[in-house]
């Protein structure tokens, strides 16, 4: 409950609506608090103050003063009226549902951070500051404040219908509301301009001078504002979709001068001030991209920011719920977005999932399960390859950089220890009862799981890091330059497929998917024939497949890829610098700077 405040503050608070009923007034609103004190937490003098500022009925607050003067019984009468009216229906509620990097509430002379599930109040200034935005929930409608925005919730208030009303100081926001119902009313003003949504999709940006809407879906009505004539007096012009609109200072002005001059009717002064043009279609394809990802982006929040703002992410291994985060200090198991423990471990790799525990190198390797503690260490020659160890039934095989594999038991117990001469230029793959990997020097090996003893060698050249794919009887070799299948049973060529400057490669969907310096993205078939060949961007990264298709970033952008090659869709990154570090079946987590991010896909 607010504080009550003293008589002379709240005379000083009533006395430019009251006049010279001030005291009068003042006598009603401490009548009324004594007669229903039990309803003194939900309707404050605060309150009854506010309501007499903006009474929706148009009724006077001398009228009201006049009419209850006459005595208690008045008063209480009067008191219902005014909590009926005002508070029949509950308040509707406006929540933060995604935030990203320095978002402030401004509350009264307070200023506190944004978080992930905090409730927004009434006159609340919302300030997202540079790489930053947040997305807000009211009812149907959602809200994406993007970054050097400044945005402010007037009122908002439900008795079964949404009343919303908005200010927008700068920036953009970009929205979208499901189709309201009868009654309900949303309001977004800025400097210029005030728009009326009903149903639909926009995007608007505004600084001290000028308004820019566009419309993607449904119909918004923009008016100017104008400060002579009342807003709901103010006619405006119809928005449609695909279509846009500016109103800038140099419009209002002119809007000004017709009406002074008296000429011709307001109406017709906006509709010929106030042109509705077609929207660019790059813009309008970036909104479409930016609003169907409004609510999917979800920071890890809470006590981790801190670990993140001291030491860089170094990997992320998702396990179902719960994440595993490495840094360059050590481990932090995270339960439902929050740090459960940590463990101290310098510089350690990235983790592998093993049934209940986690195997990684700090030096030795280890084995630490879900609850932080240690099951095993084991010595080990050379530094593990990053998503290098892969599990056969009850043993992990481990790479290391001086071209050594290591089979590994569950108790920690080495079974074999294969030397290939050579650091290792691929990870391992399973070729039936095989592992193969390709040395720096240019040969392959294929170790037999069971005896750990290289059966085969064969020198096949230089390959990219991810260039030895395996999909038994036959194996792709990735070069800079081409694209190989060999049947290793034969020990013959089946094709070759020849292009520039391939960096990366992956198996899918029965063929290969690679990527080159050109921001090339091609898919071959088993046959070796090209399916699809697209470019999403000058320089494409962190290339992987999930359960419904393609995930890359390229630029600053993630993309979801269908297995035809036709973007999904996409999401623009806070940072440039960003890695797809874990996929899950309905996650990815990215790592942008020293902050990690999930998008829902």
């Amino acid at each position: 409950m607010n504080r009550q405040i003293d008589d002379n503050e709240l005379l000083h608070e009533i006395a430019p609506y009251a006049g010279k009923a001030s005291d009068v007034l003042l006598k009603i609103i401490r009548q009324w608090q004594s007669s229903l004190p039990a309803l003194e937490d939900t309707l404050t003098s605060n309150d009854i103050i506010e309501k007499a500022k903006t009474d929706s009925q148009g009724i006077h607050i001398k009228k009201l003063v006049a009419m209850f003067a006459t005595g208690i019984a008045a008063i209480v009468i009067a008191g219902v009226m005014l909590f009926t009216h005002y508070f029949s229906g509950t308040m509707e509620k406006a929540v933060c549902t995604a935030v990203i990097g320095d978002v402030q509430v401004i509350r009264g002379n307070q200023s506190v951070p944004l978080m992930n599930g905090m409730g927004i109040e009434q006159r609340d200034r919302i300030v997202c500051g540079k790489g930053s935005m947040a997305v807000i929930e009211i009812g149907s409608l959602k809200l994406r404040i993007d970054q050097n925005s400044e945005f402010a919730i007037d009122t908002v208030q439900s008795k079964g219908k949404l009343l919303l009303d908005t200010l927008m100081t700068r920036g953009v926001i970009y929205a979208t509301i499901a189709k309201l119902k009868k009654g309900d009313s949303v309001f977004v003003k800025t400097k210029t301009a005030v728009a009326s949504i009903r149903g639909t999709t926009f995007m608007i940006r505004s600084n001290n001078n000028i308004t820019k809407l566009i419309v993607l879906e449904g119909k918004v009505m923009i008016a100017p504002r104008l400060d002579s004539i009342p807003q709901e007096s103010t006619p405006g012009v119809v928005v449609d979709a695909g279509q846009a609109c500016v109103v800038d200072a140099g419009t209002i002005i002119a809007i000004k001068k017709a009406v002074s001059m008296n000429t011709t009717e307001l109406d017709t002064i906006i509709q010929q001030s106030l042109p509705v043009t077609i929207a660019d279609k790059k813009i309008i394809q970036i909104i479409e991209t930016l609003i169907r990802d409004i609510n999917q982006t979800m920071p890890v929040s809470g006590d981790e920011l801190t670990l993140n703002t001291l030491y860089n992410i170094k990997a992320v291994v998702p396990d179902n719920n719960d994440v595993l985060v490495t840094t360059s200090d050590g481990l932090y198991y995270c339960k439902d977005y929050k740090v459960e423990w940590m463990y101290s471990l310098p510089m350690p790799s990235k983790p592998f999932k093993w049934d209940t525990m986690y195997i990684l190198q700090s030096k030795d390797l280890y084995a630490i399960d879900r609850k932080g503690d240690v099951l095993w260490q084991c010595g080990i020659e050379g530094d593990v390859l990053d998503d290098g160890i892969m599990r056969i039934k009850n043993t992990i095989i481990v790479p290391t950089s001086k071209g050594l594999l290591y089979f590994i038991d569950k108790k920690g117990r080495v079974i074999h220890r294969v030397d290939c001469n050579a650091p290792f230029i691929t990870k391992p793959v399973l070729f039936n009862q095989m592992v193969c990997s390709v040395t720096d020097d240019g040969y392959l090996y294929a170790i037999d799981i069971s005896l750990g003893v290289s059966i085969y060698r064969k020198h096949i050249g230089t390959v990219i890091e991810n260039g030895l794919i395996a999909q038994y009887p036959e194996i792709y070799f990735v070069t800079p330059d081409s694209i190989q299948k060999l049947h290793v049973l034969k020990d013959e060529l089946v094709w070759s497929f020849n292009d520039s400057n391939i960096i990366d490669a992956m198996a899918y969907d029965n063929g290969i998917v690679y990527t080159t310096t050109n921001g090339v993205l091609c898919k071959l078939s088993a046959n070796g024939d090209s399916e699809w060949r697209i470019s999403p961007g000058t320089s494409i990264h962190s290339l992987k497949s999930i359960h419904n298709g393609i995930t890359c970033i390229a630029d600053t952008v993630f993309y979801l890829i269908a297995s035809n090659g036709e973007i999904l869709w996409s999401y623009t990154l806070p940072s440039p610098d960003a890695t797809i570090v874990a996929v899950a079946p309905k996650m990815v987590f990215i790592c942008t700077e020293n902050r990690l991010l999930t998008l829902k896909i």
